[in-house]
């Protein structure tokens, strides 16, 4: 956690508030843990030597003491051996300085290595009442010279009982062991600063290494644009993590071109059906401009000039209300509705225009049923299903509108027996803009967004809406959506 937060505190130079790259995190974290490593490794090595170093100097000087020990029991007491510093011939230069000392129980020096004296003091009478028969433990001690010692001191019993004992010193020079272990130090510390260098290069190279993939990603995304969007990002080979970014992301791709093209398509039809009205403003203009023309003329003029206003007006309003639609800009204002007295006044608005077609308009609906519908959006749907099925029947023909309830659903069902719909066409009905056959309907207003509006409100009130058609026997349409909705986010969601 610690390293976590420094790495967390760290900046790019030169950009406050910017953190470092992944890259540069990946590094930072490799080196410092292969170099901590490293590091705990080398420092037990050196632990080890260290360890080892002071065991092989106690095991020497012990075997030292025990063989002068042995020679100063078999001594008589008033011939005490007497020690020389002369160095052995074979005794190698690196080989540590070894000083023996004897004193008596007063703590007096009976005989000691020449020399011995300037280097260590003269045990008091203290310590030597602490000494014991068996091997004490190692003591490192400085000399006066400054030289590091290592020393031993026993008690050695005289082979006459009535005789007191002595005391026996030995020191060892130990100046070397802490030469070579400086020497070693010097070369662990350089070894480090390398392993360190190592440590970055490694962490460096191996984060590059993995960062090649998401470096391809971010290149392959760079290069599309909303002319390219075809593009996709190349999977095979990546890892399962960037694998299933890569999916993810070319999934969005897809939704992305879809939405691009269905963009396009709507532009270009509402480019279209703008173009007719428009077109036909202009022509009944330059007709009135052309001559002079009689007042009852002119009103025609103008009557057809509304026609088109109304028309373009009818299709601006609704592609405004799929557009709201679409980004949700409107909650819906639910409230209780009675369903059977919604159907009817649907029924009585468009009774007269199913006489003039000839058709006859038939509702049934349960008793006590109600929703909790947007009152203005469930008679627009409605209303443009029972408008559709009134357009398409012949003459002698009827139209049907029922509402039952089902599972907290409410179904409504406008059914005709007019010409039908040919099933190619059944997937496409909802989209906007689709129409069939223009020759087939009897209305010169229709746009083509009666069935999308349909499905809009449906999809809105967290409902659906199918449709199933036979050509030459008439088509069903049914529209199902919950009795009890909390909000519009609800039925987003």
């Amino acid at each position: 956690m610690f390293w976590k937060h420094v790495l967390d505190q760290l900046k790019v130079p030169g950009f406050p508030g910017r953190p470092l790259s992944i890259a540069l995190r990946m590094t930072l974290w490799y080196a410092l843990s292969a170099f901590a490593l490293v590091f705990v490794t080398t420092g037990l090595l050196y632990w080890v030597l260290v360890n080892s170093l002071d065991q092989e100097d106690l095991r020497d000087l012990a075997d030292n003491l025990n063989n002068a020990r042995l020679l100063l029991i078999s001594s008589p007491e008033e011939q005490v051996p007497k020690f020389t510093d002369q160095r052995p011939a074979w005794a190698p230069l690196q080989q540590p300085e070894i000083y023996l000392r004897v004193l008596d129980v007063d703590g007096r020096v009976i005989t000691e290595t020449p020399g011995m004296s300037g280097e260590l003091p003269v045990p008091g009478r203290a310590e030597l009442a602490q000494t014991s028969d068996s091997e004490a433990d190692g003591h490192n001690v400085f000399a006066n010279s400054g030289k590091p010692f290592l020393t031993l001191i026993v008690r050695v019993a005289s082979a006459n009982k009535n005789a007191p004992p002595r005391y026996m010193q030995v020191a060892m020079d130990r100046d070397h062991d802490d030469y070579l272990l400086a020497q070693y130090r010097r070369r662990l510390w350089l070894m480090l600063g390398v392993s360190l260098t190592l440590c970055c290069l490694g962490g460096y190279l191996i984060a590059r290494a993995g960062m090649k993939p998401i470096e391809s990603i971010s290149q392959s995304a760079a290069r599309i644009r909303s002319t390219t969007l075809h593009e996709r990002i190349d999977t095979n080979g990546l890892p399962s993590e960037l694998r299933e970014l890569g999916d993810t992301f070319n999934g969005m791709l897809d939704r992305l071109e879809q939405a691009f093209q269905h963009i396009s398509q709507f532009s270009d039809n509402v480019a279209h059906e703008l173009r007719t009205p428009i077109n036909n403003l202009r022509g009944e203009l330059e007709v009135a401009l052309g001559r002079g023309r009689s007042e009852a003329d002119y009103r025609d003029i103008l009557g057809s000039c509304l026609e088109e206003c109304a028309r373009i007006s009818r299709l601006i309003q609704t592609l405004l209300f799929l557009a709201r639609a679409d980004t949700a800009a409107d909650v819906l204002q639910l409230e209780e509705v009675d369903v059977a007295k919604e159907l009817t006044t649907i029924e009585s608005y468009y009774e007269a225009a199913a006489a003039e077609s000839g058709v006859t308009l038939c509702v049934a609906s349960d008793n006590g049923l109600h929703a909790q519908l947007d009152r203005t959006l469930f008679q627009q749907a409605v209303g443009n299903l029972v408008s559709n099925a009134i357009a398409h029947s012949h003459s002698g023909s009827g139209v049907h509108l029922a509402a039952t309830a089902d599972h907290e659903k409410l179904n409504i069902s406008v059914r005709d027996t007019g010409c039908g719909i040919a099933p190619e066409h059944l997937p496409h009905v909802f989209e906007r803009f689709y129409r069939v056959d223009r020759n087939r309907t009897k209305s010169s207003q229709n746009l083509g967004l009666g069935l999308a509006v349909v499905k809009s409100i449906a999809t809105r009130h967290g409902g659906s809406v199918d449709i199933s058609s036979a050509v030459g026997r008439g088509t069903d349409v049914r529209l199902v959506i919950p009795l009890r909705r909390r909000s519009y986010a609800a039925a987003a969601e």
